[in-house]
């Protein structure tokens, strides 16, 4: 949470400097049935707001919500699990072309402050919330724009966060998303 204040900090001396500013929003949403029992679900919803302070560099602040919950029962048994997980995150981004170009690749690297929470419900029985631990983690991503105007273009992206687990090793977490950017 710290670098998240060191960097907005760093952002308010900057934006009188800064040239162009971007906002993008994204959504997915994803439900698999196996039969009328058995399925899974998943939901994610980011928001982020760039500062572009140079040609080809950018500040982009983040927010990530994500849901997930899979249905699975037997003949015998019945359970429902359900994860949830925030993602703030600040990364600085690099277009590797010129950013009035109609398609601009880019990578990215920061961190990012993750809280996730975990419950398994059982059929008649109670739900058992499962410990999880909340940290900074390193981030990184690539990714697509494609300028559909001059305030408008098409974001498709990959971002890998390294999270921290409960018995001090590191998973991998990583999510693909497509969304819609406004240049301000």
């Amino acid at each position: 949470m710290k670098i998240i204040l060191f960097f907005t900090l760093i952002l308010a001396q900057m934006t009188a400097h800064a040239l162009t500013t971007e906002v993008g929003l994204s959504y997915s949403f994803s439900k698999k049935n196996f039969n009328a029992t058995n399925y899974y679900q998943s939901e994610s919803k980011s928001a982020s707001l760039s500062f572009y302070m140079f040609e080809k560099i950018a500040l982009e602040l983040s927010y990530t919500e994500s849901f997930y919950e899979n249905q699975e029962n037997d003949v015998t048994s019945a359970r429902v699990i359900q994860q949830s997980s925030t993602i703030a995150g600040s990364d600085l981004i690099f277009i590797l072309t010129d950013q009035r170009s109609d398609f601009q690749p880019y990578i990215k690297g920061g961190a990012a402050y993750i809280h996730k929470k975990a419950l398994i419900k059982y059929a008649n029985a109670n739900a058992y919330e499962i410990p999880t631990k909340d940290g900074i983690a390193p981030s990184y991503g690539v990714g697509l724009k494609f300028k559909l105007t001059e305030r408008f273009s098409v974001r498709l992206g990959y971002d890998l966060w390294k999270t921290p687990m409960d018995d001090g090793t590191k998973t991998d977490d990583t999510a693909f998303k497509a969304g819609l950017n406004w240049y301000l």
